[in-house]
């Protein structure tokens, strides 16, 4: 039996070879001029499925990336306004200093009051700064609004204590800047344990040397009040005016220490009978009210030892709150830094990953130069035959034969 070909088959035959070695032609030179080999999954379907899953990833990383840096640009901001909010506080504390020595002037302690208003406005400023991209540093989560409003010399705070969470890596997200309400208003008074104070009434010269707690477990966060009875006598009570169980009560003189309840007085000076002076557990004041009070303070006028005696207590009771604002605001810098730097880790981490994923992804999608050019080559002189071939089969005839 023998098999047939007929002419039609020949020429069908042929052409299609051309075809196919026309296509693997184009697919090489495109291949060759794009850079790229897998631009259709029927080219290599696992490589085209693979190659989007690389592309995903680096979609991903790219969005992370973008999120550091926004990220890194706000904290960089906040480190930097509470380096200047540092700054106005020590000046505030030198302030406070200088403003403290019996040699100065009423109109003297009025200039420097000036200067502290000028810097709590400052500090407002500090508090209510914008980012560069419309959303405010110390509002929270409410970042389009104005966290801080001053309206009759009290400031509020509108903004609200959440925080902005940012994903900067699969496993790992990050905290937003600070909300103001951490930052500025809840900031603890005296030595971030107790407060101690003179009473407004009072009408002696007694000044407050000293009072901390000793014994913190005795103490255990009461109210206490040292009553002078007589300007040679006291006893101690608590926050209503109780007596102690036991009393505490005695003769007094100046720069005595009295303790009572794990707590320790010393007042120096001639109290009058009747005048009390206050410890109680140290309660949250924002940065500006303890400005105000020291600049209202420096403002009164002094014509009498009691109140040479009011303003040396003030200015003791706002120095104490100026340097407990400052480390308040340091430490919030340092743990600002501390994200930073992890950060700037992160980033690390990223770039690195960057640049191995597209290496795969090049290793899969990108086109091998040497092989796509060999290909084409064996393409182009394959076609060249089929030409030739197709040639001939097409000028011969059986008059060839005869």
């Amino acid at each position: 039996m023998s098999t047939r070909i007929s002419t039609a088959q020949i020429h069908y035959q042929s052409l299609s070879a051309l075809q196919f070695r026309q296509a693997e032609i184009q697919k090489y030179q495109q291949q060759i001029a794009t850079g790229v080999r897998l631009s259709r999954a029927a080219d290599d379907p696992s490589g085209m499925t693979q190659a989007k899953q690389l592309e995903q990833a680096l979609a991903r990383l790219d969005q992370y990336q973008r999120n550091n840096a926004q990220l890194s640009d706000r904290l960089q901001q906040q480190e930097g306004a509470l380096g200047d909010a540092g700054d106005v506080l020590q000046r505030a504390r030198e302030l406070a200093i200088q403003a403290n020595s019996g040699a100065l002037s009423d109109s003297d302690r009025h200039t420097i009051a000036l200067e502290l208003r000028s810097l709590r406005e400052h500090l407002l400023q500090i508090a209510n700064r914008e980012d560069g991209h419309g959303r405010r540093l110390f509002a929270g989560t409410q970042d389009g609004v104005q966290p801080f409003v001053d309206a009759g010399g009290s400031v509020s705070y509108v903004g609200n204590d959440g925080q902005n969470y940012v994903d900067v890596a699969d496993d790992s997200t990050v905290a937003d800047t600070d909300p103001g309400s951490r930052v500025f208003m809840r900031i603890p008074t005296g030595d971030g344990i107790s407060r101690t104070r003179a009473s407004a009434a009072n009408a002696g010269t007694g000044r407050i040397e000293s009072a901390q707690v000793t014994d913190p477990i005795t103490w255990n966060g009461a109210t206490l009040q040292l009553r002078f009875t007589s300007p040679t006598s006291y006893e101690v009570v608590d926050g209503n005016g109780n007596p102690l169980t036991p009393p505490v009560s005695g003769a007094w003189t100046s720069g005595q220490a009295v303790n009572a309840q794990g707590a320790t007085f010393v007042i120096s000076g001639s109290p009058a009978t009747g005048d009390t002076f206050v410890l109680e557990k140290s309660p949250s004041q924002d940065v500006f009210t303890t400005l105000k009070t020291l600049a209202d303070a420096l403002d009164a006028p002094v014509a009498s030892d009691p109140d040479r005696a009011r303003l040396a207590n003030a200015m003791r009771a706002g120095l104490e709150d100026i340097v407990n604002a400052h480390n308040h605001l340091q430490d919030i810098r340092a743990r600002t830094g501390v994200q930073l730097a992890g950060l700037a880790d992160v980033a690390d981490v990223s770039s690195a990953s960057n640049v191995t994923l597209n290496e795969m992804l090049s290793k899969v999608r990108d086109t091998d130069l040497a092989d796509a050019i060999s290909r084409l080559q064996y393409n182009m002189t394959a076609l060249e035959a089929a030409q030739r071939m197709m040639a001939r089969l097409q000028g011969s005839s059986l008059f060839d034969k005869l």
